[in-house]
């Protein structure tokens, strides 16, 4: 046997070691998984392998076999955590690794067994009974067989009746799908990640995630019959008032972009864990911001009232739901400490900011139990939970420290590879972005918005795209007077730094107040630029940033001015993959006179007609709505419409379109009249 092969595999077990300490693999089912094939690699690692260095059973065949096939499974199997990340699939994760763990488990076995029953001189440690002990223990490790499962799942969705409700609980609980909000991330990752095998024309991968995303949604469904049957009233409550995401029934209902309604705490937790589609029709966003849906919420008190149903409580709701990992930890670490204070009572303050921290935050953490000291009479926290809340995050705080420290070298390289750094932490997590934030970074990231470094430019933009996700960092931003230098980016940097300024500016812009600033500072005609010249991503980015903007009446006569809706016309072709986007930005700029003349003038009708006819439920609503305002305001325009054929798919649309729609034709189809 090659010494290399020995070297590499004992290279691969060490690094596999070494993730114990990952973030990544914290979560369930990724520890109990990585804990199980831990157990077998550790039982391997000091004892046979340094044992048999030396050894002439190296020269073995059967032996170098079972070794070769256990190195190409623990490489594999390695690949598969490094590749794990928070939002991936679970149910792929688990089909994949517990076949990977099965095969090391069988391979660790035959090479005992063939040490058991070889005739040559071996080590001390390599005893016959020392073996017996080790092959005991690797037999004894247990790991759930949670893919078989999965397997007759899949198989009983051929027949007519699909798997029992009994086997997609026990799915569910294997994979650590614990509510709604969790089966439905699962269905955007296989969603994701069959597009992703799609590409790599991976056939046979497709057909088995096509059946694992048919396997959740039937869990999907099974929830909701559960959560339905457990409902305390004797009414059933209406399906428009149960949020998709807790299927509870909402107390605070939103609208997001897609025009879905959520809760507004699961909604929230849903974009702060970085997830961008609707849950509901997995359209992707062209914002984040929610706008309170006070309809729904008048329907759903008065059908309360009607029907003598009490609303949920929404704090309990939310802390139970949308944080139930971290919440459970935090009652917990709440009674511990009780139990150390001489019952002495804890402030409510206190008590109530740790029943409500998510995630922990290692600064305010540290303050709460610099509090809960000051009141606990001088007695000593245990030493545990004190070392528990001092490490929440201390190496990627540290980590941060320096690098914001390298923001103000003098040296390119050094600020290139700081940005860098923080471009990629920010990226990953949002606690990562706070702790960016908190340790000053913002300020200098904005100063480098002008740095010569193109590269060091464009991280430090990105950087700050990503750390905009979180209002209060937003605000930061906008206080570093990171506006102006936001615009020399989307005027002279590169391709990819030009997207996320636009980027970043959209996110700014959530904000009414932003809104204007950001207009008035010159930010309009570059970003008219981009929509026309700019790359896909680009023109994506500067589409959606112009449409916040024009959400602010002052801004909209810049934005026609600035030639925009040239562009905005040329985008709804089809080809150009931003029908609704586009159609959206124009069914802003109508309301105003010089949006509906430019709209005439560069040929839109016959396009907004089309999309009427041929576009998406959104398109064919804001095409509607804007030929709404072409007609409303000139009897030009109404004819125009009337002679491109307008009227058939509004009837259509009358009938089958949705509720926004529907209005919109109906008053379309009166000013039809009028005229």
């Amino acid at each position: 046997m090659e010494m290399s092969l020995l070297e590499t595999l004992l290279r691969d077990i060490s690094f596999f070691l070494k993730f114990s300490s990952s973030e990544n693999i914290n979560s369930e089912p990724v520890q109990k998984y990585y804990q199980g094939a831990e157990e077998i690699l550790k039982v391997l690692k000091p004892i046979i392998l340094n044992a048999i260095f030396d050894s002439e059973i190296t020269s073995d065949e059967v032996l170098s076999k079972a070794f070769e096939e256990l190195g190409v499974s623990v490489e594999e199997l390695l690949q598969q955590f490094e590749r794990w990340q928070p939002l991936s699939s679970k149910a792929y994760f688990v089909l994949q690794v517990e076949s990977l763990i099965s095969e090391i488990r069988n391979s660790c076995l035959d090479i005992f067994r063939v040490l058991k029953s070889s005739h040559q001189h071996l080590p001390y440690e390599l005893s016959s009974a020392s073996l017996e002990l080790h092959l005991q223990k690797i037999k004894h490790v247990g790991y759930e067989q949670t893919s078989t499962v999965i397997k007759e799942a899949k198989r009983d969705q051929v027949g007519n009746f699909g798997p029992s409700s009994e086997i997609l609980l026990r799915i569910a609980e294997s994979l650590s799908l614990n509510s709604n909000m969790e089966i439905l991330i699962e269905a955007v990752a296989l969603e994701k990640l069959k597009e992703n095998t799609a590409q790599a024309k991976k056939v046979a991968e497709v057909e088995c995630i096509d059946q694992l995303i048919a396997l959740i949604t039937h869990m999907h469904h099974c929830l909701f019959l559960i959560k339905q049957s457990q409902t305390c009233s004797s009414v059933p409550i209406p399906l428009d008032f149960i949020c998709p995401l807790s299927l509870e029934l909402m107390t605070d209902p939103v609208i997001v972009a897609s025009g879905q309604t959520y809760e507004r705490a699961f909604i929230k937790k849903w974009f702060d864990l970085g997830l961008t589609v609707c849950p509901k029709t997995r359209q992707t966003l062209v914002h984040t911001f929610l706008i309170p849906n006070y309809t729904t919420k008048a329907l759903i008190v008065n059908w309360c009232e009607s029907n003598n149903v009490k609303l949920p409580d929404l704090v309990e709701s939310t802390l139970n739901q949308v944080y139930p990992p971290c919440a459970t930890k935090v009652k917990k670490l709440v009674e511990d400490l009780k139990s150390t204070s001489n019952n002495v009572k804890l402030p409510d303050l206190v008590e109530s900011t740790l029943n409500q921290v998510y995630p922990p935050r290692a600064t305010k953490v540290k303050k709460l139990v610099e509090d809960l000291k000051s009141t606990s009479n001088n007695v000593k926290l245990p030493d545990l939970v004190e070392s528990t809340l001092n490490q929440v995050y201390p190496p990627c705080a540290t980590k941060v420290k320096k690098l914001v420290e390298d923001l103000k070298s003098t040296s390119t390289y050094t600020q290139r590879v700081a940005t860098a750094e923080l471009r990629l932490l920010s990226k990953q997590n949002r606690d990562n972005r706070i702790i960016i934030a908190n340790c000053g970074a913002i300020s200098l990231l904005v100063d480098l918005l002008h740095s010569p470094d193109t590269k060091t430019q464009e991280n430090a933009v990105t950087t700050l795209l990503n750390l905009s996700n979180i209002d209060n960092n937003k605000k930061a931003i906008v206080d570093a007077n990171a506006i102006e230098p936001l615009i020399h980016v989307l005027q002279t940097g590169s391709p990819v730094a030009k997207e996320n300024s636009a980027a970043t500016l959209f996110s700014l812009s959530i904000f009414e107040i932003n809104k204007a600033r950001i207009g008035r500072s010159g930010a309009i005609r570059p970003l008219v630029d981009l929509l026309g010249n700019g790359t896909p991503r680009g023109k994506k980015d500067a589409a959606a940033a112009l449409f916040n903007l024009s959400l602010f009446h002052e801004n909209k006569a810049q934005i026609v001015q600035a030639d925009a809706v040239r562009y905005l016309v040329k985008l709804l072709d089809p080809a150009a993959g931003m029908v609704d986007k586009a159609v959206a930005g124009l069914a802003s700029l109508a309301t105003t006179f010089e949006g509906r003349t430019a709209i005439g003038q560069e040929g839109g009708i016959p396009l907004l007609v089309e999309v009427v006819e041929l576009g998406s439920a959104r398109g064919k609503a804001n095409a509607t709505a804007a030929l709404l305002q072409l007609c409303t305001n000139s009897s030009r325009f109404c004819i125009m419409v009337l002679q491109e054929g307008a009227v058939p798919p509004l009837v259509a649309l009358s009938q089958s379109g949705t509720q926004r729609a529907k209005e919109k034709v109906y008053t379309a189809s009166a000013r039809h009249r009028h005229f």
